[in-house]
């Protein structure tokens, strides 16, 4: 634009000059060639220090933002080829191995899951067998009695005895409900029942016949039945704090026991194709009929002839699978031995369902240490407040609780033997449980 404009005079100065007279040339360009400094171009702006740091600024946004898509991309194209790698792997393993492979996976799952088998049998065996156990303790029933023989040292008699020569009940009276308390301790009824029931039972009926020989005119007065229930109250909440944990803890057992019971049908329900890969020559149909789920169940299964089967198995699957090498190298159709309606199939098919079974069955023997845990807990609860209402002296809670420790403390290790000896997380890992053939 600014050259534009200072060369506007010079072309009319060139055009006059062809016109006109050299000195009227020289005149009229004078003034032209006078006022061209005061028409030169300016120097462009240059940008400011704010213009230049903005500029910078989204140059940098602009590289960053290039950056990170660059990245993205980077890492879509890294899942894209995980993903493929991992189908990849999954076609090989699944689809492309070959056979004489897939036969020797297949033999190893199968013995894998044998040992799991034969391990959870042997578990649920000795389990079974601690349960029982537990529930026949004697300690439970020793508790109960309400004659001198009680390890607490609460006798029914002695305990009236005491009761009427410290409270204000007339002598007479008081060697009637002495006597009352000697006959509930004999009878067959309160004696026979093999729980903490007797005691419970024995205080019940004392107490019944005082409230009814009030009824009578030479029975005990109202203030008289107010004083005996008051001291038979404590005796009362004793045995019946013992009761209630050992009702709880007998149903427990008895819950866990059931539940073992149908554990060992469903797994017994697995050997099916193994004793027909071995070529097991005894009746097993009977051990297929497992209860109802949530019923209890019947005693039909054999738990003798399950441990001979499985010991079979376990002890007969090298010679067989010998055979079967030989039979696989001969034959002139190799899948024939890996159809699904062979015997090796349904076996190796069979570990995932073992694996959930053993799961099953870790799951019930972790509750048998909580169960004897909480009735440990109940007793000892019992006791002490016994001993704090002067029911118990303290060298006979101090025994009985001892002793209940070392009962806990013997099913503990039985429990953590049992479970050590087995490799029952080492012989489950052998199992793969995902590995199929169709």
């Amino acid at each position: 634009m600014y050259r534009t404009a200072a060369c506007r005079p010079l072309l009319a100065g060139l055009a006059m000059a062809l016109v006109l007279p050299g000195r009227a040339y020289a005149q009229t360009t004078a003034p032209a060639a006078l006022a061209t400094p005061a028409l030169a171009p300016l120097p462009p702006p240059r940008p400011g220090p704010d213009d230049a740091t903005a500029q910078a600024q989204a140059t940098v946004l602009l590289l960053t933002r290039r950056v990170d898509s660059l990245r993205l991309a980077y890492r879509q194209q890294q899942r894209m080829y995980s993903d493929l790698g991992g189908r990849f792997s999954s076609f090989l393993a699944g689809q492309q191995l070959s056979r004489s492979t897939r036969f020797t996976l297949a033999k190893n799952n199968v013995r894998a899951t044998a040992d799991l088998l034969l391990v959870c049998h042997s578990r649920l065996t000795q389990l079974r067998a601690l349960t029982q156990a537990l529930r026949n303790a004697n300690e439970q029933a020793a508790l109960s009695s309400p004659t001198e023989s009680n390890p607490l040292g609460i006798s029914l008699v002695d305990y009236t005895k005491t009761l009427v020569a410290n409270k204000a009940v007339d002598k007479s009276k008081g060697r009637r409900l002495v006597d009352l308390a000697a006959h509930l301790s004999q009878s067959t009824y309160v004696t026979a029942l093999p729980t903490v029931g007797p005691m419970l039972n024995a205080v019940g009926e004392l107490l019944s016949s005082v409230r009814a020989s009030s009824l009578s005119s030479d029975g005990f007065t109202p203030e008289q039945v107010k004083i005996i229930e008051n001291g038979l109250r404590p005796t009362l909440n004793f045995f019946s704090a013992l009761d209630a944990a050992r009702a709880d803890n007998q149903t427990s057992l008895l819950t866990l026991d059931n539940e073992l019971i149908v554990l060992q049908h469903q797994l017994s329900q697995l050997y099916r194709p193994y004793t027909q890969l071995v070529a097991y020559q005894e009746d097993i149909s009977a051990y297929y009929t497992a209860p109802p789920a949530g019923q209890p169940a019947t005693n039909t299964l054999d738990v003798g002839n399950i441990s001979h089967m499985s010991n079979y198995v376990a002890s007969n699957l090298g010679a067989r699978f010998a055979s079967l090498d030989q039979s696989f190298a001969r034959a002139q159709n190799q899948g024939d031995i890996l159809d699904p309606d062979g015997y090796l199939t349904p076996a190796n098919n069979s570990a995932e369902a073992a694996v959930q079974l053993a799961a099953q069955l870790q799951s019930l023997t972790d509750r048998l240490p909580v169960i004897t845990a909480q009735y440990s807990a109940a007793i000892r609860a019992a006791i002490a407040q016994g001993q704090q209402d002067g029911l118990i002296k303290a060298d006979r809670a101090t025994k009985v609780i001892a002793d209940e420790t070392a009962r806990a403390k013997a099913a503990a290790e039985t429990y953590q033997q049992a479970r050590a000896s087995e490799r029952f997380g080492e012989i489950l890992g052998n199992v793969k449980p995902l590995f199929k053939l169709y």
